[in-house]
């Protein structure tokens, strides 16, 4: 049997090898009689794809540089700059200087960590008469005096503003320094988003090492040279990284970014013409002893190589599939496969450590709903007895007692039933109620809380629960109290600029700036005792931001000796809006 065995494998092996030599010796044939004829088309096909991959690495780059250019002229915070810039510098400097460092700023951050940074020197975003203009550099250097102004009286200016699209003048020195740089310059209109009318332009400085960083990458042979030409007419030769003005040969190979006025050629070299095909006749013949020798050695080691380890890694995977996720080490050979193997008993592992955290997150969930069940025990049970108090002051005539009983069981029943943590300002209003109701007992009735509401339909704008409270106890305990006399506190609810205000102010001894600074990173809140300590000025604040987003929160206005007032800013739109049906249930 084994000889018949060993027969057949040798047989196998002279008809694959007869068979691929045959094959061989055909196409090496065919191959060589034709090649002549085509060689040189495949040279021509080669440095085709040569130029269609510097093509493609330099239409990225332009991809990227115009992307953040159409960006810009479609930013709402290039739109408020634009729009507003000339009347605040005219009429209100102090906002101007807070407009342009916040435009500039957001810019800035887009430009730093765009892609558009490392090709993109400079950015100019200016009003129409470049009185007014936002600079953004990739390195800082001198900068030319009015260099809005300086790129407008350019000769190339009007051509790029009106030319309805990106088009290319060629290279030319920068107008920002006085260095003689070379750049590409990229020069947009800016139009309102409401209407076609100009509101500004941009400007973006590319420089020439964003085309040539490209071409320094690929070897070219001695007598081969490219070429690059802009708007169809502007033609730089390459040599020794920089781009020279010069002509096209007629034998060169053309290639056209993908829609763009922008192409780029090579003469292929006639040398290296010469040279493959000499080349190609040693490789035919390198191919035939290849072809023997790889014949022998697959047919020898293919069973060795593949079969072996495949069938090991199937046997694994039907015992995983049988529940047996322990680890295999004999299948994690020291080759591709092992990494399979390896992955395997990884993922086995995974599975088994998986299972077991289910089961552990199961038991820990069951222990939780017990823990909360718990916890709902004592709020209610405060309430109740806080209500049986309330009824025996009524009776004995502790009007006082009965108040206070029945604030702070309305305070315990908000606590431990309500799960919302946006509730209608009514509500919160209440709740507020309920607690300056025992802080008014609690200081002898020293302290007062007015209210002031512009719109009674403002009430039923969604707020943050336990978001009035800390601000007011606050000013209780770090504004009237250290007073030493009688205080007023006065919310004030109102709309401006679309949104929602709250203004709690207090004639207490006031704060300077590094209290506020204290207030309102939480650091001031450490040491707090009274009832709602976890909920203060900076939770509100922060609990405000996550809700409705960054551009919401608290401020903090104060005088030393006077007063303090604390800002809401809230949205006021219809998602924040609450109907009575729901005001009606959270009651």
């Amino acid at each position: 049997m084994e000889i018949r065995k060993d027969k057949l494998r040798i047989k196998i092996i002279l008809m694959s090898m007869g068979f691929s030599a045959f094959i061989a010796l055909v196409v090496a044939s065919v191959s060589f009689y034709i090649s002549q004829k085509y060689l040189k088309e495949s040279e021509r096909q080669s440095a085709y794809i040569n130029l269609q991959l510097l093509g493609s690495e330099i239409d990225s780059d332009l991809n990227t540089i115009y992307g953040f250019a159409n960006w810009l002229q479609l930013s709402s915070d290039v739109e408020n700059y634009l729009t507003r810039a000339e009347y605040y510098y005219e009429n209100y400097p102090v906002n101007y200087r807070q407009l342009s460092l916040s435009a500039w700023e957001k810019l800035n951050e887009e430009y730093r960590t765009n892609a558009s940074h490392e090709l993109i020197n400079r950015i100019i975003v200016s009003t129409p008469d470049g009185a007014r203009y936002l600079q953004l550099v990739r390195s800082v250097g001198s900068t030319t005096p009015n260099l809005a102004v300086s790129i407008m009286n350019s000769p190339y200016f009007d051509t790029l503003m009106n030319a309805g699209g990106y088009k290319y003048v060629g290279l030319i020195p920068s107008p920002a320094t006085k260095s003689g740089e070379l750049i590409y310059p990229i020069i947009r209109p800016i139009k309102a988003f409401s209407s076609s009318y100009t509101i500004g332009w941009l400007y973006a400085e590319i420089p020439e090492e964003v085309i040539t960083r490209h071409i320094k990458n690929i070897k070219l042979p001695e007598d081969s040279d490219i070429y690059m030409t802009f708007g169809g007419d502007i033609t730089y030769k390459y040599e020794e990284g920089r781009l020279i003005a010069d002509n096209i040969p007629e034998e060169a190979i053309t290639f056209r970014l993908s829609d763009r006025d922008i192409s780029v050629s090579i003469v292929p070299s006639r040398r290296e013409f010469r040279s493959r095909f000499s080349n190609y006749i040693l490789l035919t013949a390198a191919v035939l002893l290849f072809i023997f020798i790889v014949g022998t050695i697959l047919s020898v080691s293919l069973r060795n190589t593949i079969d072996r380890p495949v069938n090991a890694i199937i046997k694994r995977l039907i015992r995983v599939g049988e529940g047996d996720f322990s680890r295999d080490t004999s299948i994690e050979w020291n080759n591709e496969f092992g990494e399979i193997g390896k992955g395997i008993n990884d993922l086995s592992e995974n599975v088994d450590a998986l299972i077991k955290t289910k089961l552990s997150d199961e038991r820990t969930k069951q222990e939780l709903e017990y823990r909360i069940l718990q916890s709902q025990i004592n709020p209610h049970f405060m309430y109740n007895t806080l209500n049986t108090i309330k009824w025996m002051a009524t009776i004995q005539g502790a009007d006082g007692i009965s108040d206070m009983s029945t604030a702070l069981s309305r305070l315990l029943k908000n606590i431990s039933k309500s799960k919302d943590n946006l509730i209608p300002l009514e509500n919160e209003i209440s709740l507020l109620d309920d607690y300056f109701t025992i802080m008014k007992y609690r200081y002898g009735g020293t302290i007062e809380l007015e209210y002031e509401i512009d719109d009674r339909e403002l009430l039923k704008l969604s707020v943050n629960r336990f978001s009035l409270q800390p601000i007011v106890e606050n000013a209780i305990f770090h504004g009237i109290e250290p007073k030493g006399s009688a205080g007023i506190i006065s919310v004030h609810i109102f709309s401006e600029d679309d949104t929602l205000r709250i203004d709690i102010a207090d004639n207490g001894v006031g704060m300077d700036e590094s209290a506020i600074k204290r207030l309102m990173s939480g650091e001031s809140e450490a040491s707090s005792n009274d009832f709602f300590k976890d909920v203060g000025v900076s939770n509100v604040n922060s609990r405000i931001k996550f809700a409705f987003g960054d551009e919401y929160g608290l401020s903090v206005e104060s005088k030393e000796g006077e007063y303090t007032i604390v800002h809401f800013v809230l949205p006021l739109n219809d998602k924040a809006s609450v109907d009575n049906e729901e005001i009606k249930e959270n009651e």
